[in-house]
């Protein structure tokens, strides 16, 4: 696989991070076109992929050092006999919704799991 230039790599992790590449070119002082078509190199598209999929798994990881401490507040909020019902039932919501989506996450990852064994003619992937 093709290496990256410096500017590249730099362009790869602001897109990863959420940047547009309007702030992107002017930071790094090459065109807007420029960005675009660095987006379709396919190495570079890869690359990005695989950046955007670290950098959600990283976000992913932070809000769950948080989720035990919310888990705790929406219970407190739930058993509280001075919350108001509609309260009440929408922390049930959140609750219920965040343990679905833990869920679907775990599925997904079970599945990407799947397709990668399938795609390797059944042969476990090597790294």
């Amino acid at each position: 696989m093709e290496e990256i230039s410096p500017n590249q790599n730099r362009a790869l992790c602001l897109l990863a991070a959420g940047y547009s590449a309007e702030e992107i070119a002017k930071s790094l002082g090459v065109s807007r076109r420029t960005i675009d078509n660095w987006k379709k190199l396919p190495n570079f598209k890869k690359l990005l992929r695989e950046a955007i999929i670290k950098t959600y798994d990283s976000a992913i990881a932070e809000l769950v050092c948080g989720s035990r401490e919310a888990a705790i507040e929406l219970k407190q909020i739930i058993n509280d006999p001075e919350t108001p019902r509609a309260v009440k039932v929408r922390a049930i919501s959140v609750l219920l919704a965040t343990a679905a989506k833990v869920k679907e996450l775990e599925l997904e990852e079970r599945l990407e799991s799947l397709e990668k064994f399938i795609e390797n003619g059944n042969q476990p992937e090597s790294d």
